[in-house]
């Protein structure tokens, strides 16, 4: 597995379009993507091309969640050379989503961007959303992440979330099974930070990532910037797990050599399935460490001008 065929997008940070001081502030806060939510009137879009330079200067990639709404308008303030992708709220049919790839494939070829390079993630927000999980996860190659809106998803299904009681057990294992199927990225944070985020401090939020990450997920949408560094953690493997795969793929790489497929290492049993799954550990292992460094190039450059 190359590096590039691994898509290291562990954190990705909201900020408001709406807050100068979040915009100017969030390339310093190291989350392999940002998203600025894009709540403005027609006099304001025009800003949105200097905000994505802005935002682009701790190398994240950079995305746009738009407003159903005023999809076109959206897009249209949106897409220029430099962003990454879309994040698509609301959806709820194949078709929102097959129209949205068009006027993106639209804009793409008016603006100069390589087609098919802008990417979509995707945001459930309703009890329909998640019914059709299968069908708007496949309706267009840019999906790439998807995950729940989980306050949106209670207000829809009409319920108060308790921290005590997890009402989405079944909703956050379909998205992670369904988009593991279609090999996209199921995201989101564990229960009850899922529903009800808020601040916590790192030591918390790295234990609830890691849960996250248990269930499934591949990385988290984060609404506070101290979310975006036990994020990142949590998504990482450590130079533990690191040093026990290496481990693995050594001992076994010698038993295949002497003509067995099941070789003892510290009381363990290494057979096939667990060296593939050794090759996966060190495979994203190298993937985040490149990502990070392409990270702290760009922060680098940015911090001396």
């Amino acid at each position: 597995m190359s590096q590039l065929s691994i898509l290291v997008r562990r954190s990705n940070l909201l900020v408001s379009f709406n807050d100068a001081r979040a915009v100017v502030a969030a390339w310093e806060h190291n989350a392999d993507a940002i998203t600025l939510v894009l709540d403005c009137d027609a006099a304001n879009r025009s800003a949105v091309k200097a905000a994505i330079t802005q935002v682009a200067k701790g190398g994240a990639e950079v995305f746009v969640r738009v407003n159903k709404a005023s999809l076109q308008a959206d897009l249209e303030a949106a897409v220029w050379p430099g962003l990454s992708g879309i994040m698509l709220p609301r959806a709820e049919s194949a078709a929102e989503v097959s129209q949205a790839d068009a006027r993106v494939a639209a804009l793409e070829k008016q603006r100069g961007i390589v087609a098919g390079s802008l990417q979509f993630i995707i945001m459930l927000e309703s009890a329909r959303g998640v019914w059709d999980i299968r069908s708007i996860i496949k309706a267009s190659p840019r999906v790439t992440q998807v995950a729940l809106n989980e306050q949106a998803l209670a207000a829809d299904l009409d319920i108060t979330p308790l921290p005590e009681l997890d009402p989405f057990d079944y909703a956050r294992g379909r998205l992670a099974v369904e988009a593991t199927a279609a090999r996209v990225a199921a995201v989101g944070m564990a229960y009850p930070l899922s529903a009800l985020p808020r601040e916590l401090p790192a030591a918390a939020l790295h234990e609830l990532a890691t849960k996250a990450k248990n269930l499934g997920m591949k990385g988290v949408i984060c609404p506070y910037a101290n979310w975006v560094a036990p994020v990142n953690a949590a998504f990482t493997p450590t130079p533990e797990l690191v040093e026990w795969n290496r481990r693995v793929r050594e001992a076994f790489a010698v038993g295949v050599a002497a003509g067995t497929a099941a070789v003892p290492l510290d009381g363990k049993m290494i057979d096939v399935p667990v060296d593939e799954w050794a090759i996966v550990v060190l495979a994203m292992a190298e993937a985040c460490a490149a990502r990070d460094a392409q990270k702290r190039a760009a922060i680098n450059i940015n911090k001396n001008k």
